[in-house]
């Protein structure tokens, strides 16, 4: 529930066996999983937000082939909303 890994745990409880670990150990292996888990959070809202932004420029009457969304998936960089320049231009290259 605290979003261990099983190597985390095995680790924690190998502390626990040693005689030397102190309580500062097992805190200091604690904050480093929140901060872990800070940057999970942070990496997931600027997921969050790019997928907004790219269902917000999708207009949704367009065919398949004009998606920005998909087109996002071709580019590096999320698509602008669509103007008519846009949409005359050639279907970017799929990557593999």
């Amino acid at each position: 529930a605290l979003g261990f890994t099983l190597a985390e745990i095995r680790e924690l409880l190998s502390l626990r066996a040693s005689p030397t670990a102190r309580c500062a150990d097992m805190r200091e292996r604690a904050e480093a999983k929140i901060r872990a888990i800070d940057d999970k959070i942070r990496t997931l809202g600027a997921m969050r937000r790019a997928l907004l932004r790219l269902v917000e420029s999708c207009p949704g009457a367009r065919p398949l082939s004009d998606c920005p969304i998909l087109e996002a998936l071709d580019d590096e960089e999320p698509p602008q909303p669509h103007t008519t320049a846009s949409r005359n231009r050639a279907p970017a290259r799929r990557r593999t």
